[in-house]
């Protein structure tokens, strides 16, 4: 199965857009494009049998032209021939994604490693570069059966898990620094302050910011400390309705970037009938939402182009959400800078890892409403301390990485027990490096009682709101996933789904009821938000508004988009 997209890949410009939008320089060499790969066994050494892979999909999926699936015996290798010449004093080697443990070798010496498949890396070569250079990058991926987050990919894909990928799934790129250049950015919206806090960070003395609302500057000034508050007469707040976005340029000595933010605040509160709510900027807002997974046919973990992440996005403001659930997925930097300027609040799951669940206890146990603490680390999978010292170096590494997209708006730390482990301690944890987001620290079941979400699955009979005792928001974070095969546009005969329709007038009007008999109602007793599973098919579960090629959306746009206008009237 194919996109529309992949039809339209050039090779030699292959998700060629800049990637990292908070930190734009001049300088950007682009590396995707035809690399060559190889497989061997641990112990084996590459060069026999190289062959043509296409970066940045991973190998497994179709784009990739790498079919392969790499097993836990073996070591994936990539090479990569160019040419370059430097343009500044430092080179620095960036790559965006790479599933799941790698070392990377520049000319036969060893210049960095990276462990974890979700958060990008980089290193500086510049010792190490030449006119004519070979770039090649061992991997290990363990996938399910490791120390590190894997999300839905599984060695054994069934239903709701899927099959595995590896290697680099996100653009590889070089930019050329100076000595001493600004290294990274932090900015911090103070909604009530009418104020932004900006820090810097890097080796350099001082540097000149200067703010601009459509090219027009409101703000210039120095920093001396690397940190700068900036205060606002007035500013334009950032919401879905109108995602203004403003311009930030900084000026050192020696080195020039441009980033953004918005300016918006997150928090819960009464709304006029006492119901708590997710407040945006102070004001009562009802998240409607879609579940989803980021997956793709062609590509798995990556879209097939830039242009395909927007149409989707497009789609889902066109069908009236305001939100999306990225479920255990870190997407790349575009995917968030496209919510942010579009419009779409970002509620972001921390990738699942742990292995061997209790099954009766996460699915069963689970669903069913056992009230069970999650100190128990070997039933939910935690019981190797190396796997629950690599969850924190990733949940707060991923917190650290996507701080500064103003679309995001909670973390979930958990999902349905899948490697939970203490999770009201990790809630204090992300309050201390994050107090501009709201935490959602178990969705699904087994609750702690603790973060700011009430967070329910409900998939089978009604859903039945009841107040939360704890003061926190009432959201449906899982509820639907209605399946319908879209003969091709379908893999394979399986169809997975929690209520299943052989016909599509029938699916509409089944959403339409679920929608208007059940969450209508909710939405009255004080229910918060709700997400939909899901956004597309994926694999076997066909339960998507889209078929997994993106190519037909299952139900009326203007449908849904009724529905979701009238809930969010309903929250004032």
């Amino acid at each position: 199965m194919q996109t529309r997209w992949a039809k339209k890949i050039d090779v030699k410009n292959c998700f060629s857009e800049y990637p990292r939008m908070h930190m734009q320089r001049d300088s950007y060499t682009c590396l995707n494009g035809i690399w060559q790969y190889e497989i061997t066994a641990k112990d084996g050494q590459p060069g026999s049998n190289y062959q043509n892979i296409l970066v940045p999909f991973p190998v497994g999926s179709p784009l990739s032209k790498a079919p392969e699936i790499l097993h836990d015996d073996e070591v994936l290798w990539y090479r990569k021939r160019f040419s370059y010449r430097r343009t500044n004093e430092r080179t620095i080697l960036h790559f965006e994604a790479v599933d799941q443990k790698c070392v990377v070798y520049l000319n036969n010496v060893e210049v960095g490693m990276h462990s974890g498949g979700y958060l990008p890396f980089s290193m500086d070569v510049t010792r190490f570069l030449q006119d004519e250079n070979i770039l090649i990058v061992a991997i290990s991926d363990r996938s399910d059966k490791g120390i590190y987050a894997y999300g839905k990919q599984h060695l054994q894909p069934d239903t709701i898990w899927y099959k595995p990928t590896a290697g680099i799934w996100g653009t590889v790129w070089l930019e050329d620094v100076c000595e001493r250049h600004i290294e990274d950015i932090k900015i911090t919206p103070l909604f009530d302050d009418d104020s932004v806090f900006i820090q810097l960070f890097g080796d350099f003395e001082q540097a000149v910011i200067t703010v601009r609302d459509n090219g027009h500057d409101v703000f210039k000034d120095i920093v001396k400390d690397k940190q700068i508050l900036l205060k606002f007469d007035t500013f334009k707040p950032w919401t879905p309705e109108n995602p203004f976005l403003y311009d930030v340029y900084i000026e050192t000595a020696d080195d020039y970037i441009k980033s953004y933010f918005g300016m918006r605040k997150f928090s819960k509160g009464k709304d006029r009938h006492g119901h708590i709510r997710f407040m945006l900027n102070n004001k009562p807002l009802f998240l409607s939402g879609l579940l989803d997974q980021g997956y793709n046919c062609d590509g798995l973990y990556t879209y097939p182009s830039d242009e395909a992440m927007i149409y989707e996005l497009q789609t889902v403001k066109e069908m009236g959400f305001n939100m999306l659930r990225k479920h255990v997925k870190i997407e790349n930097q575009r995917w968030y800078y496209h919510c942010d300027r579009l419009g779409i609040l970002v509620m972001q799951d921390m990738v699942n890892g742990g292995n061997d669940y209790d099954m009766s206890l996460v699915q069963y146990k689970g669903y069913l409403g056992f009230k069970v603490k999650d100190d128990d680390y070997a039933a939910f999978g935690r019981d190797n301390e190396k796997s629950r010292t690599m969850f924190e170096k990733e949940l707060l590494g991923m917190i650290n990485h996507l701080y500064n997209h103003p679309c995001i708006f909670s973390w979930v730390i958990f999902n349905e027990g899948w490697g939970q482990f203490d999770s009201l301690y990790w809630v204090d944890r992300v309050k201390e490096i994050d107090q501009t987001r709201l935490i959602d620290h178990a969705s699904g079941w087994f609750d702690q009682k603790g973060g700011d979400f009430k967070s329910r699955h409900v998939y089978f009979g009604p859903y039945m709101h009841f107040k939360d005792r704890h003061g926190r928001i009432e959201i449906l974070s899982e509820f639907g996933g209605y399946a319908y095969k879209e003969y091709g546009h379908s893999m394979g005969e399986k169809v997975f789904g929690y209520k299943k329709f052989k016909e599509k007038l029938k699916l509409g009007q089944a959403i339409y009821n679920l929608y208007d008999k059940q969450i209508r109602k909710a939405v009255q007793k004080g229910l918060g938000g709700c997400i939909y599973t899901q956004l597309s098919d994926v694999e076997t579960e066909m339960n998507g508004l889209f078929t997994y090629d993106r190519e037909i959306l299952k139900v009326e746009k203007r449908m849904m988009n009724r529905i979701n206008r009238k809930l969010i009237r309903m929250v004032k």
